[in-house]
């Protein structure tokens, strides 16, 4: 079912298109790498169009706001976790302006340092939203495993797979990998065609 979807040229010129959209943030500057970032700690456990509305009502001011603005503008912008993004949005503003210096040379060599590299030093990010963001500044080597894509697995019988740890997180990456390789695209991509064979769009 889901080579079919990647053999559709349309679909596949628009998943194309959006590649290039993020090899353009690769060589983008600083705000635009930062900008992607913030919409990644609003991603998780929350929906893409729930934190792309709040990224849209908070960024215009991201830097002037204290944590108690960012949390009342994220729950006017009817996001659900106010109090903890708030939080993380203002610790991440402290790595404004080396955020690409440090993290592009890092996935230059390994995408899968670099993960490990966000993890260990950004506030609000793990495996799944780490990945998220190098896909979006130009790294295609590595999973996003949201629900949408778990969906996907169990619907060809990977028994009811479930993300409780980095040993699942691991393994669910490591199946898509072997599918993404027998049809023919990178990791990173294969998303946005399970992504849109789930809600018929592509956004992320």
């Amino acid at each position: 079912m889901l080579r079919e979807l990647v053999k559709n040229k349309k679909l596949r010129a628009r998943v194309l298109e959006r590649a290039e959209e993020f090899k353009l943030n690769n060589r983008a500057e600083e705000n635009v790498w930062f900008r992607e970032l913030i919409l990644c700690i609003l991603t998780s456990n929350s929906s893409f169009i729930s934190a792309y509305k709040a990224l849209n009502y908070i960024m215009d001011e991201i830097f002037s706001l204290s944590e108690d603005q960012m949390r009342k503008r994220l729950r006017l912008a009817g996001y659900r976790f106010y109090n903890l993004k708030a939080k993380y949005i203002v610790n991440a503003r402290k790595i404004y302006g080396n955020l690409k210096i440090k993290i592009k040379p890092i996935a230059d060599y390994s995408q899968e340092e670099a993960r490990q590299y966000i993890i260990n030093n950004i506030d609000g990010l793990g495996l799944k939203e780490s990945s998220h963001f190098l896909r979006n500044v130009g790294y295609f080597d590595l999973a996003i495993i949201d629900r949408h894509v778990l969906h996907f697995l169990n619907e060809i019988g990977t028994s009811n797979l479930k993300i409780k740890n980095k040993k699942d997180y691991y393994l669910a990456e490591s199946i898509l990998k072997s599918i993404s390789s027998n049809l023919g695209i990178q990791v990173g991509l294969l998303d946005l065609y399970i992504f849109f064979k789930q809600t018929n769009t592509i956004v992320k």
